[in-house]
């Protein structure tokens, strides 16, 4: 990535962490990716193949093993160390409380 310009470098980070954060895999954003950084003839292969069929899956449907395994390649493939992964990692939901806010009754202060 040193001979690309600034705007070059930051929307191609911007564009890994999309193509790791949304719903699914989607191939086309490795190929634009690959296409900015100089990297089309890396984009061959039968690891690029097996990208190729895991186009528009889900990732929950992949499981942690696959889904590990998918994005060490995707960024294998353009040249990022694997250390890339743990920063662009998917931001879980956070939890919905457990117990229900209670009710105060309307005349609380009266004894029954």
């Amino acid at each position: 990535m040193t001979d690309m310009s600034e705007f070059q470098q930051r929307a191609c980070a911007v564009a890994v962490a999309k193509m790791f954060r949304t719903k699914h895999f989607n191939i086309c954003d490795l190929d634009a990716i690959a296409r900015t950084m100089g990297r089309e003839t890396a984009l061959a292969g039968r690891d690029y193949n097996a990208l190729q069929a895991l186009h528009c899956v889900n990732w929950a449907d992949m499981g942690p093993e696959l889904q590990r395994m998918t994005r060490e390649k995707c960024l294998e493939l353009l040249g990022l160390p694997p250390q890339t992964v743990e920063t662009v990692e998917p931001v879980q939901p956070a939890a919905k409380p457990s117990e229900q806010p209670r009710r105060l009754r309307l005349a609380f202060w009266r004894s029954q």
